[in-house]
């Protein structure tokens, strides 16, 4: 965890308006919470398994030259692509900032993920087609392949994780990979209290996968398409839907 002290009044500094009014204003501003999905690029292997798997389009697709990038304005937080990484190259980092003791307090940690499991189930590789150029030697996270340029190839499939970043990478098309990715683990779970529901359907709008149906003049949720974003929680004016961890 990371924690970062501001003074109040040198943010203050840079507000325009009556400096008493805004210091009133800021004391009274409750904690902000807010969570960012990160990539590092350094340990990014192509795989693509995280553009594949995001459910609502938000990452942009890994070549050669270029690793996964996070597309911010679509990205809704689901931690999906966290748990799906073979490398574990992509964090979930949790933020909180808040007035106290007359200076801003941000707080930043990582949060830990679960990791799915990936498995192999199968590996094909065409030697005629392959020019032994080395490129998925050069991302295989396990170094399972081995290639003398130009010459030879190696697959060694005990060392196989079933990634498919070989395949993703290579310019002839040489390499398919079939594996078997396990279930989504949920972290979370959501519920809502149909007492205080009042049947506005805002959050039905607002859920990026249809997950939420109109039930009577009521809402529920269905947990199987639910990817737990949490949007509907922030949309909901009379906080009737409840996101908790599960520990």
């Amino acid at each position: 965890m990371i924690e970062i002290k501001k003074p109040l009044k040198e943010i203050i500094k840079n507000i325009d308006g009556e400096e008493y009014y805004i210091n009133e204003i800021a004391k009274k501003i409750t904690p902000i919470s807010y969570k960012l999905i990160y990539i590092d690029e350094t340990k990014c292997v192509r795989c693509n398994l995280c553009y594949k798997e995001c459910p609502v389009n938000a990452i942009e697709k890994a070549k050669v030259k270029n690793p996964a990038k996070i597309i911010e304005d679509k990205c809704v937080k689901c931690e999906i692509c966290a748990q799906t990484c073979p490398v574990g190259a992509i964090y979930v980092i949790e933020g909180e900032a808040e007035v106290k003791d007359e200076e801003v307090h941000y707080l930043i940690k990582e949060k830990p993920v679960p990791h799915r499991k990936i498995r192999l189930k199968s590996y094909q590789l065409d030697e005629e087609k392959c020019i032994k150029c080395g490129i998925c030697a050069r991302f295989c996270p396990t170094n399972a392949i081995k290639v003398v340029r130009r010459k030879s190839i190696e697959v060694n499939l005990d060392l196989c994780m079933g990634c498919g970043a070989c395949e993703s990478v290579c310019p002839k098309k040489c390499i398919k990979v079939e594996n078997e990715i396990g279930d989504v683990i949920r972290t979370r779970d959501i519920d809502v209290n149909k007492n205080l529901c009042v049947g506005c359907f805002v959050c039905i709008e607002e859920c990026p996968v249809n997950a939420i149906d109109q039930d009577g003049d009521k809402v529920k949720i269905n947990k199987e398409k639910c990817i737990l974003c949490g949007r509907c929680v922030d949309v909901c004016p009379t906080n009737a839907i409840k996101m908790w961890d599960i520990h």
